[in-house]
């Protein structure tokens, strides 16, 4: 039932809001033959870390699809559909071997990219082995995680191969799991919504807890931009004598990138290591799974430890309810939007653009799928894919040209360094930025 919400608003008006319970199924359907299921399955999707690979087989599930993941004693890795082709027995009950994965029911061995390699006792076997596969999907395996492409395999796009993985200096460290469960936008819209940050991540400094940098407290001037690959939010804050531009990003539909949560503004600086690249995989429309990297620089002085328990504070629900009432983390925050969340009920305001931008990307992409085109974020050449642009840019106050604590300067600021990241990204500058800063100090 809707009812018109045409009164001022007022105390104790619960009454008179209108109530709405259909969440809005293009942006969020995940499933095949959806819309919004038929353009994420032209990007690649992560499934698995590959240290979940072991002796026996993986029951995943994602975009909807009951699938089985795999890695057979000759090191392949295979993603195919989880019930066996032959009488629809579940292959994670299967055995895998030196080159495949064998069906515990009939015997049936499919290879990594499903094809049948073997069918006992079946006087017919040659001809079945040219007329039966196992549904199955392509396989990329990277720093650790296993990601499986699940769209038209005449049109499979480049793996984003990203310049923040390939930077001298700083090591990829998979993850851990982060389910969720919730629809896939209300997570990745996260990345753009600068301002929760200066809220939600306070929370535990100011009752006491390790987590964000203390600075994080100070709301920035924001300005959000687009980019090649999606959109970025700029975050333009005074920290001591020096003005601090933090950046973060979404590429695609599906990653995206942060700079360090322990970045305080404290020292000039032209570009920082990256610090964590998520992907979010649409389990179905009301779960969904983070996997990451950590991006460890060679310099960093806090314990590895220490660093992966921070990262994953508030992330999962592995926590007591009270304790999780008492200090919220993302999980909280994005779960409690509800199963799917329903944006007709939302006052957005003038900090949500980058929600906007992200929803409107999405629904590009959907309508470009389903023209017959391809999504923004798509590339079928690695040499194609465009430069990422999270990064922490930090100036000393006197060379902001104007008052550290103007917010038009502040804006004024954060929409230069976007332009400037837009002309020279600001990962190729971290391979001189010791050297520029050394030369600073001498």
């Amino acid at each position: 039932m809707t009812t018109n919400n045409t009164h001022k608003p007022a105390a104790f008006d619960g009454y008179y809001r209108k109530q709405v319970d259909t969440p809005d199924m293009m942006l969020c359907s995940v499933g095949r033959g959806t819309a919004g299921g038929e353009y994420l399955r032209r990007f690649w999707q992560p499934v698995a870390y590959l240290s979940e690979l072991g002796e026996l087989p993986l029951r995943v599930r994602a975009l909807g699809e009951d699938l089985v993941a795999f890695r057979d004693g000759a090191g392949d890795v295979g993603v195919l559909h989880l019930h066996c082709c032959h009488r629809n027995t579940s292959l994670e009950f299967g055995v895998v071997e030196k080159r495949g994965i064998r069906c515990c029911y009939h015997g049936r061995l499919f290879a990594p990219d499903g094809t049948l390699l073997e069918i006992p006792g079946d006087p017919n076997a040659a001809r079945l082995m040219c007329e039966v596969s196992q549904g199955g999907y392509p396989v990329h395996v990277f720093a650790g995680i296993v990601f499986t492409y699940m769209g038209p395999p005449d049109r499979i796009p480049a793996f984003p191969m990203l310049d923040r993985f390939e930077i001298p200096g700083v090591e990829l460290v998979p993850g851990v799991r982060f389910e969720l469960e919730c629809n896939w936008v209300q997570i990745k819209e996260n990345v753009v919504d600068p301002h929760h940050t200066n809220i939600l991540h306070v929370i535990p400094q100011r009752r006491g807890v390790e987590h964000f940098a203390d600075e994080f407290e100070h709301f920035p001037e924001l300005t959000f931009m687009e980019t090649p690959a999606g959109a970025m939010y700029l975050a333009a804050r005074r920290s001591g004598d020096n003005v601090w531009v933090r950046s973060a990003e979404f590429f695609g539909p599906n990653i995206h990138c942060i700079s360090s949560i322990f970045e305080a503004g404290a020292a000039p600086k032209a570009a920082t290591p990256p610090f964590m690249t998520f992907w979010t995989l649409p389990v179905d429309d009301e779960k969904s799974i983070n996997f990451y990297l950590s991006h460890v620089a060679s310099e960093e002085t806090m314990p590895f430890d220490k660093r992966r328990a921070l990262e994953i504070f508030g992330q999962r629900d592995d926590r007591p309810y009270a304790e999780r009432q008492y200090l919220p983390g993302d999980h909280e925050a994005q779960v409690g939007q509800g199963p799917i969340n329903v944006m007709a009920l939302e006052h957005l305001g003038t900090h949500d653009r980058g929600i906007v931008m992200f929803r409107r990307f999405v629904r590009q992409g959907i309508k470009a799928v389903a023209e017959g085109k391809d999504p923004k974020g798509f590339y079928l050449s690695s040499e194609d894919l465009p430069p990422t642009y999270a990064n922490d840019r930090i100036f000393p106050v006197d060379e902001i040209g104007g008052s550290p604590n103007d917010p038009t300067v502040l804006v004024r600021l954060a929409e230069q360094v976007g332009r400037a990241y837009l002309e020279q990204p600001p990962m190729p500058t971290l391979k001189t930025m010791r050297s520029t800063e050394a030369e600073a100090s001498s």
